[in-house]
């Protein structure tokens, strides 16, 4: 972790955690956070993939639906969703630098900046794909391995729930929260 890393994290924890009825974790990747753009987790994925444009992020959880494990890493971050009906590994949502979409199909993006393509791998007793996200430097990949006789339905649940906040958006954020001390990107 450097020390860029080390100093922003906590200062960003400590943002987050001001007054309020919060009900989410401080580990949740939420695009919004006390009123600000993007949580602390979703900063750390902008650092883990300083050259995406796009940042995944979790608008809101569905009734039924959770949020699970958080990871970022050079060159990747990653989040998991569960839901009662679709298993607690439904879908994991990967940011990278970029994907291989051979073998996917192109569809019309729901997300404004990007391009998408699906790629279903099983309709057998569930719900198994891929949909890409393609993007100014980086991909967002959601792996669906959902479970149960609702087969794909619950992936509209994660298409409302996932949402993506611009890095412009995270880097004024983190200007202005430490009164222009921290960056969000090196200089």
């Amino acid at each position: 972790m450097t020390r860029h890393l080390r100093l922003l994290v906590p200062a960003l924890l400590i943002a987050a955690t001001g007054c309020g009825g919060q009900t989410s974790s401080a580990n949740d990747p939420l695009c919004r956070s006390v009123g600000h753009a993007g949580s602390p987790p979703v900063v750390l994925m902008a650092q883990a993939v300083p050259t995406a444009s796009l940042i995944p992020c979790v608008a809101l959880v569905p009734a039924g639906w959770t949020l699970g494990m958080f990871n970022a890493r050079d060159g990747r971050a990653d989040f998991r969703m569960g839901s009662d009906i679709a298993g607690s590994h439904a879908v994991d949502v990967e940011l990278v630098r970029s994907c291989d979409v051979r073998g996917a199909s192109a569809v019309p993006s729901d997300q404004p900046g990007t391009k998408r393509w699906e790629r279903i791998k099983s309709l057998h007793s569930g719900y198994q794909g891929v949909r890409y996200y393609t993007f100014a430097g980086g991909c967002v990949r959601y792996v669906f391995t959902l479970e149960g006789p609702a087969r794909a339905a619950p992936v509209n649940d994660v298409s409302l729930a996932v949402d993506f906040v611009p890095r412009t958006a995270l880097r004024a954020e983190v200007a202005r929260e430490s009164d222009n001390r921290l960056h969000l990107d090196p200089r």
